[in-house]
């Protein structure tokens, strides 16, 4: 299974929001230029986390993007799934009635739905506070002679 590329740029403005925002609204021209993502692809990204409630936008001068909920609560899962849907690699594990051949048949499916579960949970178990936390350690690291 492959990401799409919407749903990893919304993890990467999502930890640029996480990592530098520090209890401020960010604005997506900030997004932009610190993760080097396209401003106007950001604003679809941020439009559709909007829409999920993942983000909230503060209007004005000073204003800008900020997470909907604590930092804790909002999963990795929840970021790819506002973006892209279902996280599975064959519709057949989240439809069954499109699978290719009957569902009571198909011998691959369980070997579909055991990835799906392992790559949910995943992405279920990973907080954006983690996904900080991690990206800072990792930073401060870099930076020290």
């Amino acid at each position: 299974m492959k990401l799409s590329t919407r749903s990893r740029y919304a993890l990467e403005g999502m930890l640029y929001l996480a990592a530098f925002g520090q209890d401020r609204p960010v604005p997506v021209k900030e997004v932009a230029e610190g993760t080097c993502i396209s401003m106007a692809y950001l604003e679809q990204i941020f439009f559709m986390l909007k829409k999920s409630g993942i983000t909230s936008t503060v209007r004005g001068s000073h204003g800008g993007c900020v997470p909907a909920k604590p930092l804790n609560e909002i999963t990795a899962g929840m970021i790819v799934r506002a973006i892209d849907g279902a996280i599975s690699p064959v519709i057949c594990v989240e439809n069954p009635e499109q699978c290719d051949n009957r569902p009571s048949t198909c011998s691959t499916r369980p070997l579909w739905m055991k990835i799906t579960k392992a790559i949910t949970e995943t992405l279920d178990n990973i907080t954006l506070e983690d996904l900080k936390n991690g990206f800072l350690k990792e930073r401060e690291a870099q930076q020290q002679p």
